[in-house]
Formats: structure tokens, C-alpha cells, sequence
């Protein structure tokens, strides 16, 4: 298998990509993901749901399981349990700039102890024979820029390939992401790097894939309310036309179809609850999109959802603009 599946990614999104929306994302020509961060430490103590989260849903080669933790013993641990449950990709979370993530170790504060991040990675490493990466940062701030060191103690740890996000932990997901960085890195290393921020539309993403020396670009925010870029942007690397945005009631029947899979994940309840972000995103460039967020908000049942879909199928328009928050 390549390193990267394909040559557009989707990133991996805590609380997002599930497999309810990897099934979307495929729906609409994504080919390489990511699930949510799993822990290494409720790996290693068989915490149920997150058992449940680790067990795999495709067994195509096109999904890789990101984990998280700052312990080497614990994510050799969860390696050799995720290789035996069947994955084939394997990501080391290195770049999450969440507080709750951060302040035990893990994420991009692992990038603050170079010595114990090249552990980390090594222990991944020596527990499985998947497809391994990391996912990095610029660093911790400016003046820690540590993004070549790391990157270059990643290569020596055997990991097959690196995604950098173009900004350091302390900028989140302000500022512009800087792709002079992002190709620094990738000139830097023989093993395949792929460049990650603010790749807002298809043609963004061919455009870095085309002028920056990465073999692969993942898209984050943009993802939430276009799904549909993955097809576009595989169009334009053949040569093609784009399809642009798809009808209203292609939109809606798609939502119905996550709504349908969430339903067989979760409770109603919980279902429904993460529908409304999904929803909420989805409808943005709609006529009176405002209201209507407001009322998927008060949505407390998959029948009451249903009938938004419904609604939502018989508008017009659909807009173009990146929905906040983001990925590590």
C-alpha cells in the first residue's frame, strides 16, 4: 500500500470523523481518512467505548486509526492491539492543540520533548508492521519551531510518512498556515510528507498539491460543510471539469443517509445531537440558513430531524464559506 491512500485527505477530527461521517466522506469521493484520536492509555485499559471506537469499520486500506499519548509502553500496547483488531494505517497524534489533550503530554506538547516523542514514535513503531505516521505541527510557539528536528527523528524511528499542519500550537487555527514551512519539511526528508491548513476549495487543494513538494494535501474545515471537494478535486487531477455543489436534495438525502448510519452507532439521542453540527454546517449559503441553524438546534428527535432533511431539500442555494474550529 502507499503510504498516503490517496493524494487529497481528510483530516482527522476529534468528535467528527466517525464512521458515520467516513461513510459520507466516501459517499463523496474521499478516498484516504482518519478517525478521531484514540487513547493509547484507555487502549491499554480497555475502556469500552473506546474499544468500540478502535474496532475497525473498513477494512479497505483507506483509513488509518489516529491515537494519542504521551507513554511509549502504552501506545506500543495499543499498536500490537489495533494491528491484531485489523487496521493497516496507524497515525501518531503529535499536533492537537486541545487543552485537555495538551496538559497531559500528548498532542503537540509531545513536540516539546523531542527525546521522549522519538520513544513514542519508535514504540509505535517496533509494535506493528500497519502503515505508520505522525501528525505534527510547526512546533509548540515561533521559538519553538522544532517541526525539522522532529520531522527528521520521525524518519529515523522508521515512520513511513509525515502530515504537518502549517502552524504552531499556540496560533490553534489562527493566522495563515505556511506552506514555505510545510515544503521546508518535506525537501528535508526522503519518507512522504503531506501539508495540512486552509486548503479551502478542489482547486486549492491541486494547486498545493501541484506547486509544493508534498505527496499529499488534507483538508480540514472545508470538508465539514463541502464534502463534495474530494470528488471535485479528483476530477481536476484528471483533467475534468468540476461538479460543484450538489443539489439541496442531494444534500439533504446525504444527511439522511449519516443520520441513518448514526442511528445504528448510537442512541437516538446522541444521534441526534451530533447530527445538529453536521446540519448546522451543511446549510450554510442557504436562504435563511440563520433561522434555520437556530431551529436544528431545538431538533430533539430523529423524526423532528427527518423532517428538517425534508425541509432542507426544497431550498435553493447553497454557499461556499469554511465553517470554524478545526483539525490537529
Amino acid at each position: 500500500m502507499k503510504v498516503f491512500a490517496a493524494p487529497i485527505l481528510m483530516a482527522p477530527m476529534a468528535g467528527v470523523t466517525d464512521a458515520a461521517f467516513r461513510a459520507r466522506l466516501k459517499r463523496n469521493g474521499c478516498r484516504a481518512m482518519w478517525t478521531d484520536m484514540i487513547s493509547a492509555a484507555a487502549m491499554v485499559r480497555h475502556h469500552r467505548n473506546t474499544l468500540k471506537m478502535a474496532t475497525p469499520q473498513e477494512f479497505d486500506g483507506d483509513t488509518a486509526v489516529q491515537l494519542f499519548g504521551a507513554k511509549p509502553s502504552e501506545l506500543g500496547l495499543a499498536a500490537q492491539e489495533l494491528t491484531r483488531l485489523g487496521w493497516r494505517r496507524i497515525d501518531l497524534n503529535m499536533g492537537c492543540p486541545v487543552k485537555k489533550v495538551v496538559k497531559s503530554g500528548s498532542g503537540a506538547a509531545l513536540m516539546r520533548n523531542a527525546t521522549l516523542a522519538k520513544e513514542c514514535m519508535s514504540a509505535v513503531r517496533d509494535n506493528t508492521d500497519a502503515i505508520f505516521t505522525v501528525k505534527i505541527r510547526l512546533g509548540w510557539n515561533a521559538p519553538e519551531e522544532n517541526y525539522l528536528e522532529i520531522g527528521g527523528l520521525a524518519q529515523e524511528a522508521g515512520v513511513d510518512g509525515v502530515i504537518i499542519h502549517g502552524r504552531t500550537r499556540s496560533q490553534l487555527y489562527g493566522g495563515e498556515a505556511d506552506w514555505g514551512k510545510i515544503g521546508m519539511l518535506a525537501k528535508s526528508l526522503a519518507i512522504p510528507v503531506a501539508g495540512n491548513g486552509d486548503i479551502r476549495s478542489a482547486a486549492a487543494a491541486v494547486e498545493r498539491l501541484e506547486k509544493e513538494p508534498v505527496s499529499a494535501v488534507m483538508i480540514g474545515r472545508a470538508a465539514l460543510e463541502k464534502p463534495w471537494l474530494f470528488r471535485d478535486a479528483a476530477l481536476l487531477l484528471e483533467g475534468q471539469c468540476v461538479l460543484g455543489a450538489p443539489s439541496p436534495q442531494e444534500v439533504a438525502e446525504d444527511l439522511g443517509l449519516q443520520l441513518a448510519d448514526m442511528l445504528k452507532l448510537k442512541s437516538e439521542r446522541a444521534a441526534v445531537a451530533e447530527m445538529k453540527k453536521f446540519v448546522a454546517w451543511a446549510l450554510k449559503g442557504f436562504e435563511g440558513a440563520a433561522a434555520l441553524r437556530k431551529t436544528v438546534m431545538t431538533i430533539d428527535s430523529a423524526g423532528g430531524m427527518e423532517e428538517m432533511l425534508e425541509m432542507i431539500s426544497n431550498l435553493s442555494h447553497i454557499g461556499a464559506s469554511a465553517p470554524s474550529g478545526g483539525a490537529a
